[in-house]
C-alpha cells in the first residue's frame, strides 16, 4: 500500500514515530508521501525523508497558512520543489471553514503554486474546505499539466467527471468509513484509475474511531470499505491504488515493491 498523504512530522508522533513506521510496515504500507505544508515543515519533511527512504515529499503552502507565509518564501519553495524526493506541490487550495487566512491571500498563493507546479512539472495535492466550487473553477482555469489529487475527497458523483477531465485522482481516507452516502456513490462510479489511498495522519481516523489519532497502518480499514464498495479483493485494491499512486507521482519504485 502507498499512503499518499501523511503528516508524520506532527508533534503527536514525537513519542512513537519509529513505532508508527514499524506498524505501517507490518501491515504492508511500503511508501508514504509526507505533506510539508509551510516553511517550518519543509525543513522537518526533508529530515524525515533523509531518515526514511520510503518517504517522498509534497511541498507547498497550505491555505490556512497563507496569511502568515508571505510570497518572499516562493524562491525557497521553488528550490525545494526541484529536489528529487519531492513528488508534488501541496497541499494547496482554499479553505474558509475557519477564518485562518484571508481568502485573497489564499487565492494568491493558490495561483502562484499552480503556476509553480507547471514550471517544475509536478502534480498538485488539493485541499479545499467549504470552497469546492471556487476551487474547481480555479483548477479548471489553470488546468495543471501534471494533474493532481483531490485530497480527503468527500464529495458526490457530480464532482467525479470534473475531476477526471482535469486528470485528477480522488484521495480516499478515513472519511470513506463514515457513512457518507454521496461519497460512497461517487466511489462506486469512479473509474478504477482515479482512486488513491491516504490517511491524512494524524487526522481523520477511520471507523471505529477509538485511538484518537490516525496513522498509516490504519489504511487497512479504508481498504476494507473500498473493497465493499467496488467489489474488489484486498489484493486488487492494493494493486490498483498502488499503480495509480505510482502513475500520479511518478514514484521511482517497483510495481510490486
Amino acid at each position: 500500500m502507498i499512503d499518499t498523504h501523511v503528516h508524520l512530522c506532527d508533534k503527536r508522533f514525537d513519542k512513537d514515530r519509529a513505532q508508527v513506521f514499524d506498524r505501517a510496515r507490518h501491515v504492508g504500507v511500503t511508501h508514504m508521501v509526507e505533506i510539508a505544508y509551510e516553511p517550518e515543515i519543509w525543513t522537518k519533511g526533508f529530515a524525515l525523508a533523509a531518515e526514511h527512504p520510503n518517504v517522498f515529499l509534497a511541498v507547498g503552502v497550505h491555505p490556512n497558512s497563507a496569511g502568515q507565509v508571505g510570497l518572499e518564501h516562493l524562491p525557497a519553495l521553488r528550490e525545494h520543489a526541484r529536489h528529487p524526493r519531492v513528488v508534488a506541490i501541496g497541499e494547496i487550495g482554499l479553505d474558509t471553514f475557519r477564518d485562518y487566512a484571508p481568502i485573497e491571500a489564499q487565492e494568491e498563493w493558490f495561483r502562484v503554486q499552480l503556476a509553480l507546479a507547471d514550471e517544475v512539472g509536478l502534480p498538485v495535492v488539493i485541499h479545499q474546505r467549504s470552497e469546492l466550487e471556487r476551487t474547481l473553477a480555479m483548477l479548471e482555469a489553470a488546468r495543471p499539466e501534471a494533474g493532481g489529487v483531490l485530497h480527503c475527497f468527500s464529495d458526490g458523483p457530480e464532482v467525479v467527471d470534473r475531476a477526471r477531465a482535469l486528470g485528477f485522482k480522488l484521495g480516499l481516507g478515513g472519511v470513506l468509513t463514515y457513512g457518507n452516502a454521496a461519497l460512497e456513490e461517487a466511489v462506486r462510479m469512479a473509474p478504477d484509475d482515479m482512486l488513491v489511498l491516504e490517511t491524512d495522519a494524524p487526522y481523520l481516523e477511520p471507523e471505529p474511531r477509538s485511538l484518537k489519532r490516525n496513522e498509516p497502518s490504519l489504511l487497512t480499514r479504508v481498504i476494507a470499505r473500498l473493497c465493499e464498495l467496488k467489489g474488489w479483493t484486498p489484493q486488487q485494491a492494493v494493486t490498483i491504488t498502488r499503480q495509480n499512486a505510482r502513475d500520479l507521482f511518478r514514484l521511482p519504485i517497483a510495481a510490486d515493491a
